[in-house]
């Protein structure tokens, strides 16, 4: 759990892009994640926020 939190924010951080943007790619990302079937934790968009 530590390293998806370190991750999460690290990738926050390091986006180079506005807040909404950001706010959108994790809202999108997550539900991607956890919504989306196959249920399997991770959106696949490494480096973007929310993943």
């Amino acid at each position: 759990m530590a390293d998806y939190t370190r991750d999460f924010f690290a990738n926050w951080s390091s986006f180079e892009g506005p807040v909404g943007e950001k706010v959108r790619l994790t809202l999108r990302n997550r539900a991607k994640a956890y919504l989306i079937p196959p249920i399997k934790g991770c959106c696949g968009n490494r480096g973007e926020p929310g993943c």
